[in-house]
């Protein structure tokens, strides 16, 4: 189990289905009632697979299904020591390298843990030591079903190597919680927390482009229930890779726009074509689209897509009030259903692609959705509506 392995890993499947469909940059022609004549195009240049990066070394500490007793790690690589401790019947931390820093301790009377710590030594450096996370053992309080561990060299430019911790939470959607430790530009211990991923899926490193590089191709979980439910939504493919106590968001990169193609062409080559039958909520689905396409300069094209397609009938499931929230009305909590405003879906997307750092403030204007405009007329809205109520409503 703790033996230095250089094998390629076997990796738990990434991601559901339905965002395999659109998760390597999506982008579609514009379409409308009678699209144009298709032109037929050279076939693009083979792209190279990614490369899985195989660790250094790897170990299982805890699986709860698998091996329900937690072992501790020690693992010497290139000079570095890296040890796993686990000690039972602790105070559960209310913070931890795998653990939310803003997660309170647990009150008193709370179960006591079994707790997990990382001991990291590096030669010249102090060494680095700090828990990890409580696992879920028996009837004892704690956080992860599964705790991995996993040692890389994740800096194309060298130096000492990372170590990588991954656990999963348990739960039926959710979540798979990594993060890297290392030393940073100035020889400091940092802890990079990566964003965390449905289900147990311990994080795969590639070297995408074949030149050395290290990245991690994650599903943006910002878009889980935004305009559809759990099932139905999709996520778009973000693209980070690591530099010394830092992770960078390097998605929209012109390096990387061969392999978003790539999966395109690959995973969903039928982009002329309406969007999958099988979606139930096409809403949710275009959103990730969207996006996709924003993330390879295609966010007009994208953007004509979804507007040929989405569906009308669908609730954006976002609404504003067009009454004062200073206004009580007896009876209503919050903003009475009467004056209940929804938003259409092109504008909560728009808005949603704006919050998010997918599109551009210039972007977001030039596809019709002036941010402070809307804010504006809404505000008008409500004075003009409240006005109105006061007035029907005296004293």
């Amino acid at each position: 189990m703790n033996t230095p392995d250089s094998k390629d890993p076997t990796m738990r499947h990434f991601g559901r289905a339905a965002c395999l469909l659109v998760a390597l940059g999506v982008f579609a022609p514009a379409m409308a009632a009678n699209p144009p004549r298709r032109v037929r195009t050279p076939a693009p240049a083979p792209t190279l697979e990614p490369m899985r990066v195989p660790p250094l070394a790897r170990a299982v500490i805890f699986d709860r299904i698998n091996h329900p007793s937690p072992q501790p790690v020690a693992l010497e690589v290139e000079g570095i020591s890296v040890q796993v401790e686990v000690a039972q019947q602790q105070p559960c931390p209310g913070k931890a390298i795998l653990m939310e820093a803003s997660n309170p301790a647990p009150a008193g009377g709370e179960p006591p843990c079994t707790v997990a710590t990382l001991v990291f030594k590096a030669p010249g450096h102090p060494a680095f030591r700090q828990d990890i996370a409580p696992l879920i053992t028996g009837d004892d309080g704690g956080m992860l079903g599964t705790l991995r561990l996993a040692l890389y060299h994740l800096d194309k430019n060298g130096g000492p190597l990372q170590v990588l911790l991954s656990g999963y939470t348990m739960g039926a959607h959710c979540c798979t919680v990594a993060a890297i430790v290392g030393l940073d530009d100035t020889g400091q211990w940092r802890v990079t927390p990566l964003p965390s991923q449905d289900g147990d899926v311990t994080p795969v490193v590639l070297d995408i482009n074949h030149d050395g590089g290290r990245q991690f191709v994650l599903g943006d979980q910002q878009f889980n229930y935004v305009f559809a439910s759990y099932a139905w939504s999709v996520l778009p493919v973000v693209i980070y890779d690591y530099t010394p106590g830092t992770l960078r968001n390097v998605t929209t990169q012109p390096a990387y726009a061969p392999f978003l193609r790539a999966g395109f062409r690959r995973d969903f080559p039928a982009f002329r074509a309406p969007p999958p039958p099988d979606r139930k909520d096409i809403n949710g689905f275009l959103a990730a689209y969207v996006a996709n396409s924003a993330n390879l300069g295609q966010l007009r094209s994208g953007w004509m897509y979804m507007r040929h397609w989405y569906d009308r009938r669908a609730d954006s499931g976002q609404t504003w009030c067009a009454l004062d929230p200073s206004v009580k009305v007896r009876g209503a909590e919050g903003c009475p259903a009467p004056y209940q405003r929804k938003v259409p879906y092109p504008q909560a997307l728009a808005l949603f692609l704006l919050q998010t750092g997918y599109i551009t403030h210039a972007q977001c204007v030039a596809l019709g959705y002036d941010p402070e405009k809307i804010v504006r007329e809404q505000a008008a809205v409500q004075a003009a509506t409240t006005a109105r109520w006061h007035a029907a409503h005296p004293g």
